[in-house]
C-alpha cells in the first residue's frame, strides 16, 4: 500500500453474502469464456492469443462492473432490485458470448451492442439513488461512467473498420480514467464495500472457471479413450486440483485480509486494482491453461504444438504472477512473496519449459503438476515455519 492509497479509517459496512442467483448469473459469463477459449485449442498463434485477450477484457469488464455495482450499491438497492438487474444484464452478456467467435470480424457489431446493453443496465441502477440524492454520487458520474461508454459501444456497431475498435478503446479508457480520479464521493462509495461479498463473488467465479477446465479435460478424454489420453487427463486433473487448492487455501484468505485492510485505510486504488484489473489476468491464465490441457489430452503421445507450449507455460506462470502482484498490492512484504515466486520462475525455466519442448504431451503435463505440487509444499512449509522478521 502506498502513501497515496492510505487515509483515515472509514466506518465498516455490514458484511453481506453472495447468493445463489449471483452464481447463476455467472454461468452466462462463463459461457462467454468457454466460447472465446475455442480459438486457443490446438496450435494457437499470436492472432488467436490476441483475439482472446482483446475480446475477453470487455466481457470481464462488464462482469466486474456488475459485481461492483451490486456490492457497493447494497445500501441503495435490495435483493428485490438486484436480481432483476442481473436478469436484465444477462441478455447483454449473452449477445457478447454469441458474437465472440467473430467478435473482431463480422459479428463485432453484435458484440458491441451486448457491451452497450450491460452499461445501460448499470446506469439504470446508479441513476435512481443519484437522482434522489440518496448517495454522495453525483448524477454526472453514472452518466460519464455508464451512459457515455454505452453510447460509444452502440455507435461503434455502425462504424466500419478500425474506427469501431477506436471507439471500443475510448469507452473502456473513459471508465478507467474515472476510476483513477480520487474524489470524496469515490472514497464514500469504496468505504461501503462488502469484503465478504467481493471475496465470495470472485472465489465462486474462479470455481466455475476451474470447473470449465475440468470439463474440457473430461470431455476431450471422452473423445479419445486411450491409455495415453487417460494419463494426460489424470495429470491435467491433478494440476487443476492443485491450483484450486492453492487458490482456496491461501488466495481467498489473503484477499479477505488485504481487502479488509485496504477498506479500513481507504486504500481505494488497492481495492480497484485487486477487484477490477488483476483478476482478469488470473482468469485469462486459467483459460489458457485449460486450452493447453485439452490439447494434451487429445494428442498425448506427441509433443505439444508450439501454441499449446506457450499456453501451458503462460497459464501456470500467469497464475502465480497474478497472485504475486495481488499479494504485493495488498501490502505483503516483497521478501515473503519472492520466497515462492522466484522458485516458480526457476521451476518453470528448468523443469516446465524443457518438458514441453522435449517430452510427449502427457509427460509435460505431469511436469506442470509436479511444479505446482512443489510450490504448494513450499508455501505450506513457510506458513508452518515462518522466518523471524
Amino acid at each position: 500500500m502506498t502513501a497515496a492509497d492510505s487515509g483515515p479509517t472509514a466506518a465498516v459496512p455490514e458484511e453481506r453474502r453472495a447468493d445463489w442467483f449471483e452464481l447463476f448469473f455467472d454461468l452466462v459469463f462463463v459461457v462467454t469464456v468457454a466460447i472465446l477459449a475455442r480459438g486457443l485449442h490446438g496450435d494457437p498463434g499470436g492472432v488467436e492469443f490476441g483475439t482472446f485477450l482483446v475480446l475477453f477484457f470487455p466481457a470481464w469488464w462488464a462482469w466486474a462492473n456488475l459485481v461492483a455495482t451490486v456490492n457497493i450499491s447494497g445500501g441503495d438497492i435490495d435483493r428485490a432490485l438486484s436480481q432483476p438487474m442481473l436478469v436484465a444484464a444477462m441478455p447483454g452478456l449473452g449477445l457478447m458470448a454469441a458474437a465472440a467467435p467473430e467478435g473482431l470480424g463480422d459479428q463485432a457489431w453484435l458484440y458491441a451492442l451486448g457491451a452497450a446493453w450491460v452499461q445501460v443496465v448499470c446506469f439504470l441502477v446508479w441513476v435512481r439513488p443519484a437522482l434522489r440524492r440518496e448517495t454522495a454520487l453525483p448524477l454526472w458520474r453514472p452518466v460519464l461512467y455508464c451512459l457515455v461508454p454505452a453510447a460509444l459501444w452502440a455507435v461503434s456497431a455502425a462504424v466500419p473498420g478500425a474506427g469501431r475498435f477506436v471507439l471500443w478503446g475510448a469507452a473502456v479508457a473513459l471508465e478507467m480514467v474515472l476510476l483513477a480520479v480520487r474524489s470524496e464521493y469515490g472514497a464514500e462509495l469504496y468505504a461501503r464495500v462488502s469484503v465478504e461479498h467481493l471475496v465470495e463473488r470472485i472465489t465462486l467465479f474462479v470455481v466455475i472457471v476451474l470447473g470449465e477446465s475440468v470439463f474440457t479435460v473430461v470431455a476431450t478424454f471422452a473423445d479419445h479413450l486411450t491409455a495415453a489420453s487417460g494419463a494426460a487427463a489424470l495429470a491435467a486433473f491433478l494440476l487443476v486440483t492443485e491450483l484450486a487448492a492453492v487458490f482456496f487455501a491461501w488466495g481467498t484468505t489473503a484477499a479477505a485480509r488485504g481487502l479488509t485492510r485496504a477498506r479500513a485505510g481507504e486504500a481505494t486504488r488497492v481495492i480497484r486494482d485487486t477487484v477490477m484489473y488483476l483478476p482478469y489476468f488470473l482468469v485469462a491464465a486459467i483459460t489458457l491453461l485449460a486450452a493447453a490441457l485439452g490439447t494434451a489430452v487429445a494428442e498425448p503421445t506427441h509433443h505439444l504444438p508450439s501454441g499449446a507450449d506457450w499456453a501451458l507455460c503462460a497459464g501456470i506462470l500467469g497464475f502465480y504472477t497474478t497472485n504475486a502482484a495481488i499479494s504485493l498490492r495488498y501490502g505483503d512484504p516483497a521478501r515473503s512473496v519472492l520466497a515462492w515466486y522466484v522458485p516458480c520462475l526457476v521451476l518453470t525455466a528448468v523443469l516446465l519449459v524443457p518438458a514441453v519442448l522435449l517430452l510427449p504431451a502427457w509427460a509435460a503435463v505431469f511436469c506442470g503438476a509436479a511444479e505446482v505440487f512443489a510450490l504448494t509444499l513450499l508455501v505450506k512449509h513457510r506458513i508452518r515455519h515462518p522466518r523471524p522478521a
